[in-house]
């Protein structure tokens, strides 16, 4: 593995650090995510909000479960509605009884599928299950970083982890009732509960259930973690699978089953990580190290005085405060022990964009600092829980770092990364369609380099989250930053040099030194949710490439129905960008951080890389 160690250098892609626009934009939206429960408010802080460990009034999952009423889904039914949370149902129907399934019965409904024999030997191997209340409300990329928390969260407890059977497609590239035809359109407020899109045209208020393994290579996810779906857990408990909640929840009675009755604990929502503590994963290993529980002295006291309010410290304004006890005070082991003597401890994260947490990203791993006392360990307190089942209640993605919890040493930090960049992949199809996107574009460039960038607008126009109040001017943007790609890939042809990101098990992509690099005239490729017309239009007679333009029927045909989804059809334009030899993206969008961490898995240099 080569290191990029760009943590501190001035020429850094991804920027860290506000701008004076975004720190006035993000007190604004600071202010609404301790406001906001409900409605259209409390949906935009979860498509962007983060990056401020003070926000953390959030709703848990009796404010946003949904009320006891029917889901019209077309094609299948689905079971009435009923709050998760309550310890017996009422006003409900009972479930249908479904004897349980003989083992040996080889039930293999795709290729996907595990047989009951397969999916009880692999639980066998764990203390039991683990599982969270999914906000399926959330788009695909939001979804998905709660889906890697819930990796590391069950993985740290040797369980087997239980993710939702599906998601919801919020979009049909064609008429919504082509998309219907292959996939049960719900009404996303009967199906989640939240009345955010009450306020809207009936057809935008639809969306589309898509299996998970549409969305991510599922057999390739299980070579390296435990995993099964709520429909494949209620298999194994000889219950009918189509009770599964239809907002993500985890049913607090429903899914105990009988002959035996499984037994449940919950992790309150309000105790998983309130801003009295730091959530980690293992606090007993900073014990171990030798981190001192009490903290005295000069040291100590300048320590507090800098941390004030602050939940964490930068680990560079620590390492300036403290310089005056250092005899190097580049030397971090020598920091690290300071620190530890003092009552404080060295986590280890990653850098956010624009001094927030939007894309989840693990391409920069970072260091913070806090004292031992503020700390909680995810093993500490749950470890020795000998219920069959653990659930963590309610929402806790919100203004988190990626995985939920910083990480008290390097290996477990590297470890959460390899779950994200080499084990949770989109599925073959997407993964090959891009490769041929790939190699249309090269032809549209004669073989030289290509760019790519991703522009979004729709929701972000609305709210004012867009980079650029025209959309000329957005593109514009975008084809300024694309100039001064071509200049770092010139660079980068000039040195014969590759780095990589500062990630696990990656090698560099070396076949970038044999390309020319783009003309200035060169046509780019550009994923956006743009769907007027004229924009369009604009767009194409400008030098953008969109991903309509490069699709042939063909594709269409070997890809299968779900490409006509909107959110399928961004997967594919997310594994492109992720293919491009130079990639810029907006800091705000969870969209750009799927697409860095696939590029750093692939091993591209981080100078092809600008977030901002």
């Amino acid at each position: 593995m080569m290191h990029s160690h760009r943590s501190s250098s001035p020429g850094l892609p991804i920027s860290t650090k506000p701008t004076s626009s975004y720190t006035s934009r993000r007190s604004t939206l600071s202010f609404f995510g301790t406001a906001a429960i409900t409605g259209i408010v409390f949906h935009l802080l979860f498509v962007g909000l983060g990056g401020n460990d003070a926000v953390r009034d959030v709703p848990v999952l009796k404010n946003w479960i949904p009320p006891s009423a029917e889901v019209q889904i077309i094609r299948e039914p689905c079971p009435n509605l009923i709050n998760p949370t309550q310890t017996t149902p009422s006003n409900s129907p009972t479930p249908r009884p479904v004897p349980p399934i003989v083992d040996t019965t080889p039930l293999r409904e795709t290729p996907n599928d595990m047989t009951l024999e397969e999916l009880r030997a692999m639980v066998s191997k764990t203390k039991g299950y683990f599982s969270r209340d999914f906000s399926l409300g959330l788009g695909w990329n939001n979804v998905r970083y709660i889906i890697e928390q819930a990796l590391v969260q069950g993985t740290l407890l040797n369980r087997t982890v239980v993710l939702p059977s599906f998601v919801y497609a919020r979009s049909c590239e064609w008429e919504i009732y082509s998309c219907a035809a292959f996939a049960p359109m719900v009404n996303r407020g009967d199906a989640i509960g939240w009345q955010e899109w009450r306020h809207l045209p009936i057809e935008k208020q639809m969306g589309w259930r898509v299996p998970l393994d549409v969305m991510i290579d599922l057999p390739h996810l299980r070579k390296t973690h435990n995993v099964l779906l709520i429909s494949e857990y209620l298999r194994l408990k000889g219950m009918d699978p189509n009770i599964e909640w239809s907002n993500g929840a985890w049913h607090r009675t429903d899914y105990l089953g009988d002959n035996p009755k499984a037994t449940l604990q919950v992790v309150p929502n309000g105790e998983y990580d309130p801003s009295t503590i730091l959530r980690v994963d293992n606090k007993k290993a900073l014990e171990a190290a030798g981190v001192s529980s009490e903290g005295r002295g000069p040291v100590y006291q300048k320590l507090v005085a800098l941390q004030g309010t602050k939940s964490v410290l930068d680990w560079q304004e620590t390492r300036v405060a403290l310089a005056d006890h250092l005899k190097d005070s580049k030397d971090d082991a020598e920091l690290e022990k300071l620190l530890a003597d003092n009552g404080y401890a060295t986590l280890h994260t990653f850098a956010g964009a624009l001094g927030m947490d939007y894309l989840k990203s693990v391409v920069e791993p970072i260091k913070q600092v806090a004292p031992l006392s503020r700390l909680r360990g995810w093993v500490d307190d749950y470890d020795q829980v000998d219920a069959d089942i653990l659930v963590l209640e309610g929402e806790t993605h919100l203004g988190r770092k990626p995985g939920g919890m910083r990480f008290t040493t390097v290996s477990a930090r590297d470890d959460f990364a390899r779950a994200v960049l080499h084990s949770l992949h989109p599925v073959a199809k997407v993964r090959d369609l891009a490769q041929k996107i790939y190699e249309r574009m090269r032809a549209k460039v004669d073989g030289r380099m290509w760019m790519a960038a991703h522009m979004r607008r729709g929701d972000f126009v609305t709210i004012g989250w867009a980079m650029e109040k025209t959309l000329q001017g957005h593109f514009q943007r975008i084809k300024d930053r694309l100039s001064d790609g071509r200049q770092v890939l010139e660079t980068i042809v000039r040195e014969q040099k590759i780095d990589t990101f500062d990630v696990p098990d990656v090698v560099p992509d070396q076949s970038l030194l044999a390309l020319p690099p783009p003309n200035p005239n060169d046509p780019f490729f550009l994923a956006t949710d743009e769907r007027e017309p004229q924009s369009l239009k604009y767009i194409k007679e400008n030098g953008g490439v969109l991903i309509g333009d490069l699709l042939t029927v063909e594709d269409r045909q070997q890809f299968g129905w779900p490409i006509m989804l909107t959110d399928v059809l961004a997967l594919v334009e997310q594994a492109v960008m992720s293919k491009g030899h130079y990639f810029y993206a907006h800091a705000m969008s969870s969209v750009a951080g799927g697409a860095v961490n696939m590029r750093a898995a692939r091993g591209v240099d981080p100078r092809t890389t600008r977030i901002d």
